[in-house]
């Protein structure tokens, strides 16, 4: 191979070079998968003796000149026939000597190879640096500086540029190999795009490697016979830091592949349309969306994309710790923790290194220091929202990095096992029996292969289908405050009761406090994010955010009894509220006047989108709101707002008979006390036949005496709506209704007035 680099001219002439260029990357791939059996460079237990037979691993003899050949091809300006892929500069791109096809093939190649030489710069790293005799390694070998220095000289990467807003998109003369593959991302056909991301994928992890290991050898650097070195241009460079010499660069990398994201989450939730369900989990979902479905190639290069772009975070989470509360710096970490989000929302728990990788860049001590400044920093700007007389400490930020990675790992990112059956063989409380023997069982993730036979293992599809996991929906992120013991007995979903029955309350508490305080946090983070790119945080339905905040009172009154959640849930409350003020004012336009017909504004549709059976979560909400509450004025405004005109009818209808039938309408606060505006709960007038009845029915069976002593938005409502209905506008199907609930009014009048006397 290494022969055969140095005689490109007789490759092409022969026409084997795409042959050639194949068998290479092959090569380099099965020597990167060796790369990860190699002992630590610097573990005790590490010899120079060939391994035996019998061992899997690989052993550093063997190292050096497969290390060389990588370097070799690398070496971009000295092979003749590999710098003409540099012929853009000159403005040749369609009359180029090598075509797409060939390109592919020799960024795969390059590719393989820098994926090779990072396998083996992670063996080089010591497993635990920081017992290191002075905080430095004894001794570097030779090839480290060696690959740093060819990535300098080979115009990999360019170390005096400005940040150019177009950068990656019109490369001219002498910009760097790196500029050129973000040109090819963006230009290239899907091969050549996927086979650019991964060149730039390995380089990143090369130069982040080699920087990590010339750190923790710099003092040996330093050594009379590395003088040379030092004084060079090279030198320099390598001994002050690749990835700091050329952060520009990284910077505008960074910059064109967060946009990408921000733009190919989109795509993926666009898939979700056609639903999340069936036996084989992604399966076919997708076919008929624009682009194709999860399997397609638009999705694996988003994915492709996103393994590109964790290393970059990693890079700038360092770089930009220090300094997160200047004007650039504010919108760069804005758009990067954004980004982080549609990682997760690309890859999901399929990629689980990704994805815990993902979490790790949003839940660091400093981004949580972060969203605490834009709290303050969204309540500043917005005069209706109150103040914190409070801070957060060191320690509570490390316990919410602590407490909410532990759950989103063990929500997201946990195989989810299948229940035991009974012992009898009966089925388990709420399995249906299918009246259709041909469906296939839900394909389980822990499935256990080690019992089947051979014959089974080539013909179940359980097999081939297992551990192919869906991405994350949408609002994942709710999680801490909408995944809890109380959602069992609101007959929610089954897949959210996850919580161990035995867990202690106050974990369950300290989990839904530090999802609170994260929740917030993005939600006033994502108020500064540009109007150009689309935020996953607003992209997710108010109706799924003012359910999680339900849902987490369903634990008790621990997240209200505590200052500091308190405070948190009611700025939580009146964002919602204006945000819910906002979409009821543009779909009150609708109105028409003309002929005086009702406009429908019931976006917040509970039971459509969150579970069929809302209506039993609203019995369990308002029992424990009777119980427990006393009318605590945050919860009752929680409460209230499912009586606002923008919910659905049907669940409307079962909150206020809820209420009713538990005598609770008095605990509710006062319609100037509830967090949206007084509009929202009493326009349009309601016209709903069983809501009326029930107004009336809570009217004379005297369920609304404490409410009306009290002045409580339950009355409010009642007297405004019956008011307009009976004295109002009617049509004439209406006419027989109006008559039915004026007689029962009239009627109950007249029994209280023979009651007086």
């Amino acid at each position: 191979m290494s022969f055969a680099l140095n005689q490109f001219e007789e490759l092409v002439k022969n026409n084997v070079l795409s042959e050639f260029v194949a068998i290479t990357k092959e090569t380099f791939l099965v020597l990167g998968v060796l790369s990860g059996k190699l002992p630590n460079f610097y573990s005790h237990n590490q010899t120079s003796e060939v391994a035996a037979e019998d061992m899997e691993t690989w052993c550093w003899v063997h190292v050096g000149p497969m290390v060389d050949l990588a370097i070799k091809w690398t070496a971009l300006r000295s092979n003749l026939y590999i710098s003409k892929i540099f012929e853009w500069k000159n403005g040749n791109k369609g009359n180029s000597l090598i075509q797409y096809s060939t390109m592919s093939s020799l960024l795969w190649a390059i590719s393989a190879a820098l994926h090779m030489l990072s396998g083996v710069l992670d063996r080089v790293i010591p497993e635990d640096a920081i017992s290191l005799p002075g905080g430095h390694l004894p001794w570097l070998p030779e090839f480290v500086p060696k690959i740093g220095l060819e990535i300098i000289k080979n115009g990999f990467l360019s170390f005096s540029m400005t940040n150019a807003t177009e950068y990656g998109f019109d490369p001219v003369q002498g910009s760097s190999f790196v500029e050129y593959l973000c040109h090819l991302r963006h230009q290239g056909e899907h091969e050549t795009s996927v086979a650019s991301v991964c060149c730039l994928h390995g380089l990143v992890k090369v130069v982040v490697s080699v920087d990590k290991l010339i750190q923790l050898a710099k003092s040996e650097i330093l050594t009379p016979s590395s003088q040379d070195l030092i004084m060079s241009r090279e030198g320099l460079i390598l001994s002050g830091g690749i990835v700091k010499s050329s952060i520009l660069e990284f910077r505008s990398v960074i910059t064109i592949f967060m946009k990408l994201i921000s733009s190919e989450w989109q795509l993926m939730q666009s898939i979700e349309i056609f639903g999340r369900g069936g036996p084989a989990p992604g399966v076919g979902l997708g076919w008929g969306s624009v682009g194709g479905g999860f399997w397609s190639k638009n999705v694996l290069l988003a994915q492709t994309d996103v393994g590109l772009l964790i290393p970059l975070l990693e890079i700038f989470q360092n770089v930009s710790a220090t300094d997160l509360h200047t004007g650039e710096e504010m919108t760069f970490t804005t758009q990067r923790i954004n980004s982080a989000f549609g990682v997760c929302l690309i890859v999901g728990p399929s990629f689980g290194f990704i994805m815990d990788k993902a979490l790790d860049t949003l839940l660091q001590v400093p981004v949580l220091k972060y969203f605490d400044f834009c709290i303050h920093h969204f309540i500043s700007l917005n005069k209706g929202l109150k103040p914190f007389v409070w801070k957060y400490k060191e320690e509570d930020y490390q316990l919410f990095s602590k407490i909410l990675a532990s759950h989103f790992r063990n929500r997201w990112l946990t195989v989810k096992k299948k229940k035991q059956k009974a012992v009898d063989g009966s089925r388990g409380v709420g399995e249906k029996m299918s009246k259709k023997g041909g469906n296939l069982d839900t394909i389980h993730e822990d499935l256990d292969t080690s019992s089947m036979t051979s014959q089974d293992l080539c013909t179940s599809l359980s097999v081939e289908w297992a551990h192919q996991r869906l991405p994350l929906p949408m609002h994942w992120f709710l999680s801490p405050v909408s995944t809890i013991n109380g959602s069992k007995q609101a007959n929610l979903p089954s897949t959210s009761n996850i919580i161990n029955p035995v867990e202690d309350l106050i974990d369950i508490i300290e989990v839904a406090k530090g999802g609170l305080f994260f929740l917030l946090g993005i939600e006033a983070m994502s108020s500064f994010v540009s109007t150009e790119i689309q935020s996953p945080i607003w992209s997710v339905p108010i109706t799924w955010k003012l359910h999680c905040l339900s849902v987490i009172l369903l634990v008790g009154m621990g997240v209200l009894e505590e200052e500091k959640s308190r405070d948190v849930y009611e700025t939580l409350q009146e964002l919602y509220g204006k945000l819910l003020d906002e979409s009821w004012s543009s779909k009150s336009k609708e109105f028409l006047a003309e002929t005086g017909e009702n406009y429908s504004v019931e976006f917040l549709r509970f039971q459509s989108e969150i579970h069929e059976s809302y209506s039993m979560f609203m019995e369990t909400l308002v029992e424990q709101f009777a119980a427990i509450s006393y009318g605590d004025e945050i919860y009752g405004r929680q409460v209230a707002i499912y009586l606002h005109r923008c919910v659905e009818s049907s669940v409307r209808l079962a909150a206020w008979s809820a209420l009713s039938n538990a005598r609770v309408l008095e605990l509710l606060p006062p319609l100037e006390n509830c967090f949206a505006k007084a509009e929202g709960y009493l326009e349009p007038v309601e016209d709903n036949e069983k809501i009326l009845e029930a107004y009336v029915k809570s009217w004379v069976s005297g369920a609304l005496d404490r409410a009306a002593t009290r002045g409580t938005v339950a009355f409010t409502l009642v007297l405004h709506h019956l008011t307009c209905f009976m004295f109002g506008y009617c049509n004439d199907d209406k006419l027989t209704l109006r008559n039915k609930l004026a007689k029962s009014l009239l009627r109950d009048y007249s029994r209280k007035q023979q009651h007086e006397v």
